[in-house]
């Protein structure tokens, strides 16, 4: 089931190591006032660090509660930027609806949130979806159906952006509000 979401900023990406988690601190820094709430998803299973709290465990889906403001952690990077809570997902494809709804019910329905997943876009339509790609970079025929669906494609080149993260501000919906400086 698709649901549509006007308090949800989705960032996706090419891949690894393209600036995904440089451009949600950014946003997270320009809205903290919003107390707003970060979720890191991910495909991948790895042992809990310190500082992950668990929500909910089973074999399928891990849920976490990030409070290591203190780690290098994409995670914890979005506590010290600013974000008011931060869950983290480890989950199987098939269960990410389930453990999406799971993560969210103590999240307030008006609650700005910010999240790093591709494959939520396939269950949710999100108030502003971005893909970030480095600039000049082929991207991955997996990749091109989520770039298809973006709102705005984000080229990155070494920690710049083709669009200032600062311009990402959230006031009852995310919008992208015109850069003063182009």
């Amino acid at each position: 089931m698709i649901q549509v979401s006007n308090n949800i900023l989705l960032v996706s990406g090419s891949g690894q190591n393209v600036g995904k988690t440089s451009f949600i601190r950014r946003v997270i820094a320009q809205n903290a006032s919003h107390k707003l709430a970060a979720i890191k998803i991910t495909p991948h299973f790895h042992e809990p660090t310190e500082g992950l709290v668990p929500i909910r465990i089973t074999d399928n889906f891990r849920i976490f509660q990030e409070t290591d403001v203190s780690s290098c952690k994409d995670s914890s990077l979005f506590l010290q930027a600013g974000s008011a809570i931060v869950i983290y997902i480890q989950t199987l494809d098939n269960y990410l609806e389930e453990a999406f709804r799971i993560a969210t019910d103590n999240i307030s329905a008006e609650q700005p949130i910010i999240i790093e997943s591709a494959a939520l876009r396939n269950i949710l339509v999100p108030e502003l979806y971005l893909f970030i790609q480095k600039e000049f970079e082929e991207v991955k025929p997996s990749y091109l159906n989520m770039q298809k669906l973006a709102d705005m494609i984000v080229y990155s080149d070494s920690g710049q952006f083709s669009i200032d993260p600062s311009t990402i501000t959230f006031n009852q919906t995310w919008k992208i509000k015109p850069d003063d400086n182009s």
